[in-house]
């Protein structure tokens, strides 16, 4: 008799499912599930929102430092002389009219009207910031240039819209032109003068003040430096109006005090550039710097609470603001 040995082929793979009362997790096995993914989203999110701010930041730098090129550009340009920065700060220019004609600055326009802080073409047809009349616009024609990308306050004083503009200029720096007699002004002084610098004494506003240095062309900057003026900066959405941020050169213990206020939008931090070229992203060390509350018609509260009479950071700005004659 002959006994075959026949090896019996694997059953198919077969999934099996448990049943019972055993099967799958427990309701604390699946506690700990969660748990442990709530930790690593909480160790995450920080990490993925410093990333955003990072990048944002960058984008701002570049945005600062493409407004001082084209700024260098335009004294370059026209024998040395600094772009007019100088524009009526409640003025709306697309609704100016006539006065069009004489209204020129390195930007037109001002955030506080809906009209020009959404960009809307005035009588001619032009939008502020690419319009003739705001003298960077033929070197910079890109309106995200001027806008930075963290800037996203709805602004309702101003149509519920975020504004178009985010950066001002240095009160300190620059020309007149609106402001001039000779354009419908009261400054005596001809079109191409170097502005006032009337805040910079940190009081109200003195359109004569002749204690700081002011800068209207580049050879004009002998204190404290190209290197260390600053010229744009990222101002706060709640303070932005024309292209000019008021700032004192005036600091001293127990009496710092902010007129317009920079922004802080970049993990407390915000973007400047200098008469060099050079770009820097700064972190502001006290809160009240970049912090601002509004009252109900839209206007700054400019309280005890809003102020530091010893703000670090005013230390730090004023000496690159200017410099005493």
């Amino acid at each position: 008799m002959i006994i075959e040995n026949r090896i019996q082929p694997e059953p198919p793979f077969q999934i099996k499912m448990a049943v019972g009362p055993g099967a799958g997790f427990t309701l604390i096995e699946l506690l700990v599930v969660i748990a442990i993914i709530a930790i690593l989203a909480a160790l995450l999110f920080p990490v993925l929102i410093s990333a955003k701010q990072r990048a944002q930041a960058i984008r701002c730098m570049s945005g600062t430092k493409q407004l001082s090129l084209a700024w260098q550009i335009y004294a370059d340009d026209n024998n040395d002389v600094l772009p007019p920065n100088d524009y009526p700060y409640l003025t709306s220019y697309a609704s100016a009219g006539a006065n069009q004609s004489n209204m020129k600055n390195w930007v037109v326009g001002t955030m506080a009207t809906p009209l020009d802080a959404g960009d809307q073409p005035n009588t001619l047809g032009h939008s502020e910031l690419l319009d003739p009349n705001s003298l960077l616009s033929s070197y910079l024609p890109s309106r995200p240039i001027y806008h930075c990308p963290a800037d996203n306050y709805v602004d309702p004083f101003a149509g519920h819209q975020i504004h178009v503009r985010s950066y001002s200029m240095n009160s300190a720096v620059g020309t007149i032109y609106n402001s001039s007699v000779a354009k419908g002004g009261t400054d005596p002084r001809p079109v191409g003068s170097p502005v006032g610098g009337g805040w910079l004494n940190g009081s109200i506003y003195s359109g004569s003040q002749t204690t700081w240095l002011t800068y209207g062309k580049m050879s004009s900057f002998t204190r404290p430096g190209p290197a260390n003026t600053w010229v744009f900066i990222d101002e706060n959405p709640r303070t932005i109006n024309d292209g000019s941020l008021a700032f004192s050169a005036y600091a001293v213990s127990g009496a710092t005090y902010l007129i317009d206020k920079p922004t802080g939008l970049h993990g407390q931090s915000g973007g400047l550039s200098f008469a060099d070229g050079h770009s820097i992203v700064h972190k502001w060390l006290d809160p009240a710097t970049y912090t601002v509350t509004l009252n109900g018609q839209g206007n700054v509260l400019q309280t005890a609470s809003q102020q530091s009479p010893d703000d670090v950071d005013c230390f730090y700005l004023a000496p690159l603001t200017s410099a005493l004659r």
